[in-house]
């Protein structure tokens, strides 16, 4: 008997508030006293990458070096199992799955969190915003796009990474039966609209991309199957309930 080579899925990650249980910039945030801290309307008004270097700046005044900011986000504890969820599909030889991370955060903060929760040898692309240790130790980060889509900020739009990345794959003659994202926030609304109906997205319950979808699913046609999830066993056994039928939405 001839045996093909085994199937393929591409399971993507959101980083803050899906493998980590609190969001990363908040609690660097929290550090400051609130007469210091930038204010969130400057987000919106300047971007999100203005508004992290100011909040390193006022960090790095406050005397919080790099060392102790990088050691704070790598000890964020993960959402409940997530890391197991995340090594038993690595370990996965049929179907084989691919894991990569799509974030609006920074690379040194994922990668320092990856490591030290012995993830690191899991996850095969990160796509996010390139950060970096400046002369006065101090932390800087730099824009990963520059993003034209209404649905997500300047810095990054999550669509385009998601399709780049899929294009280059096809090029290297990898295909994927299907593509799982397992995200919470907003802006991980946006690449749900360029996903099969085959495909699979995992909102955490509770979150903003669960209220999105249950707004505008039906407006904007959102095909894939949509599940709602609160640790990774949970998740696990969603998915495993799902792949065997995909026709079905639980929102």
């Amino acid at each position: 008997m001839v045996f093909g080579p085994p199937k393929r899925r591409l399971l993507i990650f959101d980083f803050d508030e899906t493998l980590t249980s609190m969001d990363s910039t908040s609690l660097l945030r929290d550090l400051l006293p609130v007469y210091r801290r930038p204010k969130e309307i400057n987000e919106l008004k300047e971007g999100r990458i203005a508004y992290l270097n100011t909040l390193f700046t006022e960090l790095r005044a406050a005397g919080y070096s790099s060392t102790e900011l990088r050691r704070l986000i790598a000890a964020i504890p993960p959402v409940p199992s997530i890391v197991d969820f995340i090594k038993h599909l690595h370990e996965s030889c049929d179907p084989k799955y691919d894991i990569i991370i799509i974030s609006d955060c920074s690379s040194i903060f994922i990668k320092d969190w990856l490591a030290n929760h012995q993830l690191t040898e899991c996850i095969k692309e990160i796509f996010t915003n390139p950060s970096f240790v400046v002369s006065s130790d101090g932390m800087r980060v730099e824009a990963l796009q520059r993003a034209k889509c209404p649905l997500s900020p300047p810095n990054l739009c999550k669509r385009s990474l998601l399709e780049r990345y899929l294009t280059k794959r096809q090029a290297m003659g990898v295909t994927y039966e299907r593509v799982i994202f397992v995200a919470d926030g907003v802006h991980d609304y946006c690449p749900t609209l360029v996903m099969r109906r085959d495909d699979i997205v995992c909102a955490r319950k509770g979150k903003d991309l669960e209220k999105k979808i249950r707004c505008y699913r039906r407006k904007c046609k959102v095909r894939p199957l949509v599940l709602l999830w609160s640790t990774g066993h949970g998740l696990l056994t969603l998915l495993e309930s799902a792949l065997d039928c995909v026709t079905i939405s639980s929102i």
